[in-house]
């Protein structure tokens, strides 16, 4: 049986698991899986996946991180909307919309309210506020024929890391002229087109169990989730509302039954067949599993939601299911797109995209999968796995204790081989008794010091994961792509690189300059004479010519923009060559391909192209300046198409 049918009997089986039973909630999973035996996964409760969103109808829990509302811009420990803070009255990201800039208060009658211009909105949920990013607020929208019954992103935006306000999408609430867009004859039927529907946008990946309906009236879209056994569980807990007004308790953050599927039976019979173990499905599946919501794109066929759906049919996803088939990418990106290596994101929840454009679902020892370094039931940050289980140099289990701060996350699994060959299981099991011994390996592959908890240099992470996209404020996010973001992409496409977001920039602004750059006036703009001078500096250690790692940036040029009739793969021009020759190749439609030169002998010289190309003809520049005269070879393969053409270098 081959595989590709193996993975369509579990999508069939994974399915018919899913409509066969009904959801329990988080609590009555958590009854049994609460001890050591079972699993202890009530760590859970504390994840940014359990309170994502939090019910603030009172002010309970005011200031309460991930509970309650916990903006204070001036740090005076009370909650703007207790303070009656008035944009109007401060300078702010709101100064163009004055005189009818957002006010916020609170009163014991009505709670929390949002007013613009002559409108008051009653706020009900909060999303965000874990202490690391934003948070933001959903409100109903007052008209003058009552609320909408859908929620609404309001503009107000609060960042965590520097107290501040931003602007969320102010065209939604403002018109041209920035003046208010909703008044007191506002209409429901107008309200309802506002873009930050909360139905249309955020519900996608926020609410267990998922179903989006349109109100028959006014066209609104209205989300509601899975409810819950014995509401008497959750009484107290803010992250479950009634988002449909129906009565009953919706899971509105991404519970149990999320990544498990309905646990009904399971519960019911404690049969482990009856409910779904991610660990058990096909590497592709599990990441698809998280790459539901670790994405950024819009719906198939028609782009209606800002999340996997099948909006022709009005059906969420299955466990199971390919983030491909019901997704289409709308991500943001650096401007390396098209170069050699992976595309960078610059916005958040694309952590999915970047790693489909890594070498990690095709490493070469296994096929690595998201959970293997996040465990979304530990309290942890990030939720970085505490510990792993290997086998060591006797094939016996060994347990490690993993942290990414001091390597033991990424060593876990990539002692023994590679650069890393001299590194055994043991030690890394035994991290503080071989500090030195892997410092010194470690240091040879870094070409830096080994000190990953004190100074971060040769930490791991630091190059292959460098913080270069935005949720909140630049950079708050990890790149994972796991490329060494190579300095001459700075200078290229005016993007960050790893050794400059890192590390080096802050060393060039910092007291004791190494390189003397001069200091960067503008963290944003990698346009800057130093941002220039520091890549420049760097490239003479990482770069075309660089003393400690040669890597060339190879570009590809977008040629012509008619769908092409065929995959090509064209004989390279001139041949015989020197140095240089061109390659022409052409996709049919968006795909994964790889462009790679071998010698004769079959070794990779270079990989010219490794990422999703859009459908086009396309030209690369090959330079083979470093290379002795001789046969290579260049071979093109996508999911569909393979071809390999001779060249020829005579110098």
């Amino acid at each position: 049986m081959n595989n590709k049918l193996l993975v369509l009997i579990s999508i069939l089986v994974l399915t018919s698991l899913n409509f066969a039973q009904t959801y329990v909630g988080p609590e009555k999973c958590l009854q049994c899986h609460n001890n050591a035996s079972l699993g202890d996964m009530t760590g859970w409760r504390t994840s940014m996946h359990a309170n994502g969103y939090s019910s603030v109808l009172d002010d309970t829990h005011s200031m309460e991180t991930s509970q309650g509302v916990v903006n204070d811009y001036d740090q005076n420990g009370v909650d703007d909307f207790k303070d009656g803070l008035n944009f109007n009255n401060i300078a702010s990201a709101f100064d163009v919309y004055k005189p009818n800039a957002p006010i916020l208060s609170y009163s014991t009658s009505n709670g929390y309210a949002i007013t613009i211009g002559e409108v008051t909105s009653k706020v009900y949920l909060t999303y965000g506020g874990s202490g690391l990013y934003k948070q933001r607020y959903g409100i109903k929208i007052t008209t003058s024929e009552g609320e909408t019954k859908g929620l609404y992103i309001s503009p107000v935006q609060y960042n965590e890391k520097t107290h501040a306000y931003v602007v969320y999408h102010g065209s939604d609430w403002y018109d041209s002229n920035n003046l208010p867009k909703y008044n007191n004859n506002t209409k429901l039927a107008d309200a309802v087109l506002n873009n930050r529907s909360l139905a249309k946008g955020c519900a996608g990946c926020h609410i267990t169990g998922l179903q989006v309906t349109q109100d028959a009236t006014t066209g609104e879209y209205l989300a509601s989730g899975a409810g819950v056994q014995d509401e008497g569980l959750y009484a107290g807990k803010v992250n479950y509302f009634d988002i449909d007004g129906d009565g009953d308790l919706d899971q509105i953050n991404t519970g149990c039954e999320t990544c498990h599927g309905p646990g009904s039976e399971h519960a019911m019979t404690t049969d482990k067949t009856k409910i779904i173990n991610p660990k058990n499905l096909t590497a592709d599946q599990a990441n698809n599993l998280c790459g539901m919501c670790h994405s950024r794109g819009k719906s198939l066929p028609n782009n209606t939601f800002s999340f996997p759906f099948h909006d022709d049919t009005m059906q969420g996803w299955s466990v199971g299911d390919m983030v491909s088939d019901i997704y289409t990418d709308a991500g943001g990106y650096w401007g390396d797109k098209i170069s050699d290596g992976p595309i960078n994101s610059t916005q958040h929840h694309q952590q999915f995209l970047d790693f489909y454009r890594s070498s990690k679902p095709t490493y070469q020892y296994h096929q690595v999968k998201c959970y293997e370094c996040h465990d979304v039931h530990n309290t942890t940050k990030h939720h970085i796995k505490t510990q792993v289980v290997e086998q060591d140099s006797l094939g016996a289990e060994i347990i490690i204790a993993t942290d990414n701060d001091d390597n033991t996350l990424c060593l876990s699994c990539h002692a023994t081989h590679g650069a890393f060959a001299g590194i055994s299981v043991e030690m890394v099991a035994d991290y503080a008794n071989n500090i030195a011994g892997i410092g010194a390996i470690v240091s040879v592959h870094t070409k830096h010091s080994y000190d990953p908890t004190g100074t971060s240099t040769s930490r791991c992470s630091k190059c292959h994961m460098p913080k270069v996209g935005k949720s909140a404020v630049a950079y708050d996010m990890h790149s994972h792509t796991f490329e060494v973001i190579p300095p001459q992409k700075t200078k290229e496409f005016e993007m960050p690189n790893s050794c400059a977001a890192s590390c080096h920039r802050s060393i060039e602004n910092g007291a004791s300059p190494l390189f003397n750059t001069g200091a960067d006036a503008s963290l944003t703009d990698w346009t800057e004479a130093a941002d220039i001078a520091l890549a420049d500096k760097l490239m003479e250690y990482y770069g075309p010519t660089g003393s400690w790692w040669e890597h060339t940036v190879v570009s590809v040029e977008k040629v012509k923009n008619y769908v092409p009739s065929e995959f090509m793969l064209s004989q390279n021009y001139p041949n015989p060559f020197n140095p240089t020759t061109n390659i022409d190749f052409a996709v049919t439609k968006q795909t994964e391909v790889n462009i790679t030169i071998y010698n004769a002998i079959g070794q990779i010289v270079q990989v010219l192209v490794n990422d999703f190309v859009p459908t086009g003809s396309y030209k690369i520049s090959w330079d083979a300046s470093k290379q002795t005269s001789g046969v290579y070879f260049c071979r093109m393969t996508t999911d569909s198409f393979t071809k390999t053409q001779k060249m020829i270098l005579l110098k």
